[in-house]
C-alpha cells in the first residue's frame, strides 16, 4: 500500500510538472510572438543602414515621413473605426494618465536631489515617464492582444501624447538656464503641431458629427477609396518606424555618461512598468472597481514598458538640454527593452494578465 501511494505521488508530481511546463512554454512562445517581430524589424533596420542599403538622409526623411503623415493617418483611422464616444474606456484613460503623473513626480524627486547638471535634469526626468508609445507601444499592444489591443492603445495615446508633450516641455524648461519666455504658449504650440494629436483630433471630430450624418461613413460610401488610401498609409506607420528606429542606432562611447544612462534605463524599463502595472492591477480592486480586461492591460503595459520616446532627443536639442545624453538613453533603452519587454510579457502571460 505504501509503495502504491508513493508511486501515485510520483505520477501526480510528474503530471503537475508537465502541466507547469506547458504553461511556461505557452508564456514563452506568447512573449516571443509579441516581442520578436519588433526586435527583428529593428535589427533589419540596423543591418540595412550599416551595409549601405539606405543612407543617413533616408533615415532622417523616413522618420519625418512616419511622424508627420503615417502615424497621423493611423491615429485617424483607429479613432474613426470607433462607433461612438460611448466606446471610449475612460477608466483606462484615467489610470494611464494617473500613472504617468506618478512616474513624473518620482522622477522629479530623483533629479532634484541626485542630478547636478541642469542640462541633464530634464533629459533624465523624461526617462521616468515618457515612452515611445507610437513606435513600440502600439504595435506591441497589437501583437499581444490583436485589433482590440490596438484600439485601446490608440485611445490611450489620444490622451497620453498631449500629456507627454506638456510634461516634456515642463521637464526641459523648469531647470533650463535659458527658460522659455512664454512657456504656456510654447506648450500649446507643441501640442497643436503634433501629427499624432492632429490625427486623433480629426477622428474625434468625425465621431462628434457622426450622429448627425444619418449613418454616412467614409469607409462605406462612394468615396471609400479615400478611406482605403488613408488606411493603407496608416498601416505602414508602426512597421516602417521600427525599421527606421533600428537604422538610427549608434553605439558610441558611453563611459562618461554611464551613470546617467544606467539610471535612465532602469527607470524607463524596470521602474516604470513595475510601478505602473502594480497600480493598475491592485488599485482598482482596492477601491472596488472592476479589473481591466486583457486588451486594456496590454495597452497599459505597452504605455509603461516601452523604451524612451524618439521625440525626446529632438526636444532636448531644441530646448538646450543634453542631446548627446538623450540620444544615448534612446539607443540603450531600445536595446535593453528587447529583453525587458520579453521577460515582462512572459511573466504577465504566465500569471494570466494577458
Amino acid at each position: 500500500a505504501a509503495q502504491e501511494k508513493g508511486l501515485t505521488f510520483i505520477v501526480s508530481l510528474f503530471f503537475i510538472q508537465i502541466k507547469h511546463y506547458h504553461k511556461y512554454m505557452n508564456a514563452l512562445l506568447f512573449s516571443i510572438n509579441a516581442v520578436f517581430p519588433l526586435i527583428l524589424l529593428s535589427a533589419f533596420g540596423f543591418y540595412i543602414k550599416n551595409n549601405g542599403t539606405v543612407s543617413e538622409q533616408f533615415v532622417k526623411d523616413g522618420n519625418k515621413f512616419c511622424f508627420k503623415y503615417a502615424f497621423m493617418a493611423m491615429m485617424f483611422i483607429t479613432i474613426y473605426k470607433i462607433d461612438s464616444f460611448a466606446q471610449i474606456r475612460w477608466k483606462v484613460v484615467f489610470f494611464a494618465l494617473a500613472v504617468v503623473l506618478v512616474l513624473f513626480f518620482i522622477g522629479l524627486i530623483y533629479i532634484i536631489f541626485f542630478v547636478k547638471d541642469p542640462k541633464q535634469k530634464g533629459v533624465i526626468h523624461q526617462a521616468f515617464y515618457r515612452s515611445n508609445y507610437a513606435t513600440i507601444g502600439l504595435p506591441l499592444s497589437f501583437n499581444i492582444f490583436g485589433e482590440e489591443g490596438l484600439i485601446v492603445a490608440s485611445l490611450v495615446s489620444a490622451f497620453s501624447v498631449p500629456l507627454y508633450n506638456i510634461l516634456g516641455v515642463i521637464s526641459l524648461s523648469a531647470f533650463n538656464e535659458q527658460k522659455e519666455k512664454h512657456l504656456v504658449i510654447h506648450i500649446i504650440k507643441q501640442i497643436v503641431k503634433n501629427p499624432l494629436i492632429q490625427g486623433v483630433a480629426l477622428g474625434m471630430i468625425c465621431l462628434l458629427i457622426r450622429p448627425y450624418t444619418n449613418g454616412w461613413r467614409l469607409s462605406t460610401s462612394n468615396f471609400r477609396f479615400i478611406y482605403k488610401a488613408i488606411d493603407a498609409l496608416g498601416q505602414i506607420a508602426p512597421w516602417l518606424s521600427l525599421i527606421i528606429l533600428g537604422a538610427q542606432f549608434k553605439f558610441s562611447s558611453v563611459k562618461k555618461l554611464i551613470k546617467q544612462i544606467s539610471v535612465s534605463v532602469i527607470a524607463r524599463l524596470i521602474l516604470a512598468p513595475t510601478v505602473g502595472m502594480t497600480i493598475v492591477i491592485f488599485v482598482p480592486k482596492l477601491i472596488g472597481l472592476q479589473s481591466f480586461t486583457g486588451a486594456e492591460y496590454a495597452a497599459l503595459f505597452a504605455l509603461f514598458a516601452s523604451p524612451q520616446a524618439v521625440a525626446s532627443v529632438s526636444m532636448a536639442d531644441q530646448m538646450n538640454g543634453d542631446s548627446e545624453l538623450a540620444g544615448q538613453i534612446l539607443v540603450w533603452t531600445a536595446v535593453f527593452s528587447m529583453f525587458t519587454l520579453f521577460l515582462f510579457t512572459a511573466f504577465f502571460k504566465t500569471i494570466g494578465i494577458f
